[in-house]
């Protein structure tokens, strides 16, 4: 009786497993074709015998020296070389990829380095990488929309590197940096809103989407907005001073922040800015304390507002205002009556810097004198140091005696 014959596929598989050689040179076949296929479609403009994509590649290179040569050779190529470039842009490593390193092994070194090195077959990366280093060479002639894309990239390092080129290009970039800014992806926010800080005022139409990304989920990129507004300057004003009273706190924090960044004079921005002060939520309180003490701490608006600011309940406030009622020296003479009940403060970095503060306001705070003098005795050294140096600094200097003979 004749054995049963054993399934067609079982046998197919006993002799690709006896002949590997097959599916390999398949493979390498289809690798080779890729290859060739890859190098040889595009006619790309040359320069010097070499083409665009392979000077972009040497953009790549450790040595300044071949950088720069290859810079001044793109350069030279011009704009025509834009089109070959947003193919680099778009380069992916091929399917095949899997499968060549699974058989790679098994083939000769020497012949593994030489594929490798003259086909560049999964170089992808670095292809694209080349791609986003060389198109800010090129500024308003590249489009917008390739750079969008690749600040998808998985590669950190070339999304980062697109939204570069993105903010580099300024005004015509800003409305699809805007779109950027809503995007569900936290790292392609965050790159907006690196992007849309390079061009500065060039970027005014960003403000609201901006002001919108300070109660962003992300905790880098509030203050990644804040300082993004920032480097819009004056245009961002008033949407910053009307954001103070936004019904989300974060939103309101970060414009308090901005303003603060901005050192703004603008009266209505100030004035909110001192409303703000008195905010129900403490993170917006101690940013608007913070503006205040950096922008406006010698207008007796601004004095008024930080004295008023030694009465909160926070320490960290408290403490805030007398750094700015420091900056205002003898401006800061009407908080005299607040700085010295300070210096009875629970807190001893409040009742030192009380002291600091009246002994930049020099003798105009001599009705602090008595509180000074009982603070002689404070259990803390540091508090004891500043209330001397004020005694030093209040008290008009006595007539030195004469010399002896």
């Amino acid at each position: 009786m004749k054995a049963p014959r054993a399934p067609f596929a079982w046998s197919v598989g006993r002799w690709l497993k006896r002949r590997w050689w097959v599916p390999a040179i398949v493979l390498l076949a289809g690798l080779i074709g890729f290859a060739l296929t890859r190098g040889f479609v595009h006619h790309e403009p040359l320069h010097a015998g070499r083409s665009v994509s392979a000077w972009a590649r040497d953009l790549n290179h450790p040595d300044p020296l071949v950088r720069s040569n290859a810079t001044t050779a793109l350069r030279a190529v011009g704009p025509e070389a834009v089109p070959s470039l947003l193919r680099l842009l778009r380069n992916r490593d091929s399917l095949l990829k899997k499968p060549f390193v699974k058989i790679a092994p098994g083939l000769p070194l020497s012949f593994r380095r030489a594929f490798m090195r003259v086909f560049k077959p999964f170089d992808a990366g670095n292809d694209r990488l080349a791609a986003v280093n060389a198109l800010p060479l090129f500024g308003t002639n590249v489009p917008v929309a390739p750079l969008v894309r690749a600040l998808h990239d998985p590669d950190r390092g070339i999304a980062a590197q697109a939204a570069t080129t993105l903010g580099r290009m300024g005004r015509p970039a800003v409305p699809a940096m805007i779109t950027a800014l809503g995007d569900r992806d936290g790292y392609v926010r965050s790159l907006a809103c690196y992007a849309l800080s390079i061009p500065g005022p060039a970027a005014a139409e960003a403000v609201p989407a901006l002001i919108q990304r300070l109660a962003d989920n992300e905790r880098n990129i509030p203050p990644q907005a804040v300082y993004a507004l920032s480097r819009i300057g004056p245009a961002a004003v008033p949407a910053l001073a009307a954001a103070l009273r936004n019904p989300d706190p974060q939103v309101r924090a970060g414009a308090a922040r901005s303003l603060g960044t901005l050192r703004t004079s603008d009266v209505k921005a100030v004035q909110a800015l001192i409303d703000s002060t008195r905010d129900g939520d403490l993170e917006v309180r101690h940013a608007a304390v913070d503006a205040i003490s950096r922008t406006q701490p010698y207008s007796p608006e601004g004095v008024a507002a930080l004295t008023n600011a030694l009465a909160d309940a926070e320490a960290v406030i408290r403490r805030t205002a007398l750094e700015g009622l420091q900056r205002a020296g003898r401006r800061a003479a009407a908080g005299v009556p607040s700085l010295t009940r300070a210096l009875e403060d629970e807190n001893e970095e409040i009742r030192a810097g009380a002291a600091r503060a009246l002994a930049k306001i020099g003798p105009a705070a001599q009705p602090a004198l008595p509180s000074l003098n009982a603070r002689l005795g404070d259990p803390d050294p540091a508090v004891r140091s500043n209330v001397l140096q004020a005694l030093r600094l209040i008290t008009p200097q006595a007539a030195s005696p004469p010399r002896s003979p």
